[in-house]
């Protein structure tokens, strides 16, 4: 992976907050408690998407969903986009929703039981974009519809997988007795039984049996790998995760999970 950092260049970008007079600055600390709940970072309330946030949430303050689509959008914001994030939201093109929905979205994806978080955001988001087009007069729905279209069925299929992997590593993880250490103890046992390792993006080229053949993004290199759901994934899907290989053996394993992609989302990876 490239470090993408420039030592030279300042890390840190600090804003000084006025406040005219003490309501303004209660008002603050009341909208800071608010955005804690959805985790926004506290820049978000300096900038044009704060307030919307604030407002929106409040006309539903115990919806869980709305919480959690919030918690996604502010993550895509402040933590993404950072200082490239649009100044209004007239201001957003076509990639902002593009990126949100094919390639954030998966990246913070929960494992969940019921495997239904990309039509619970998917949902969300349809009703936060009427409610923001009335509000700001933007005409994003069309466009945020149709990608959602687009996007439902390869977005299921990543859940799907990345589940599906999760659950293998950690089969007991829904169980009230689950124990993380017990489980990653046994992960780091296999682990080093492998002679070779290689941690990177992959797309996946084809499906032969029960083993997937996966193309590295860096070297163009095939490897051919077990241990992925044949059953669940198809050629394009973009997987960025580890792969293994034991000493005498002509068969990688995938032994570490990082992400799940569409391949629409692949163009927005800022990975390698």
């Amino acid at each position: 992976m490239k470090n993408i950092c420039d030592e030279k260049k300042p890390q840190v970008t600090v804003a000084i907050k006025y406040f005219k007079n003490p309501k303004e600055h209660e008002d603050m600390v009341k909208n800071l408690e608010i955005g804690a709940k959805f985790d926004m970072r506290h820049r978000g309330h300096f900038l044009f998407y704060g307030k919307d946030f604030i407002t929106y949430k409040l006309e539903r303050p115990y919806d869980n969903d709305r919480n959690e689509f919030l918690r996604i959008l502010s993550n895509f914001m402040s933590n993404i986009l950072e200082d490239q994030c649009p100044s209004s939201w007239k201001k957003c093109k076509r990639p902002f929703w593009e990126e949100l929905i094919f390639t954030h979205l998966p990246h913070v994806m929960r494992i969940t039981p019921d495997q239904k978080q990309v039509e619970t955001f998917l949902s969300q988001l349809k009703m936060f974009i009427q409610w923001l087009d009335k509000r700001v007069g933007t005409t994003w729905s069309p466009i945020v519809d149709k990608y959602s279209k687009e996007a439902v069925s390869d977005l299921k299929m990543a859940e799907h997988v990345l589940n599906a992997l999760f659950l293998k590593d950690f089969p007991q993880l829904h169980q009230k007795d689950f124990s993380l250490k017990q489980d990653f103890e046994k992960i780091e046992q296999n682990f080093e039984q492998y002679t070779k390792t290689l941690d990177s993006l992959f797309e996946v080229t084809s499906i032969i049996d029960q083993i997937t053949v996966l193309t590295e993004f860096n070297s163009n290199r095939t490897y051919y790998v077990k241990g992925l759901p044949t059953h669940l994934i198809v050629p394009g899907l973009i997987m960025i995760g580890g792969i293994g290989r034991k000493s005498g053996t002509l068969l990688w394993e995938w032994f570490q999970t990082e992400g799940i992609y569409p391949q629409k989302g692949r163009k927005y990876l800022k990975l390698i």
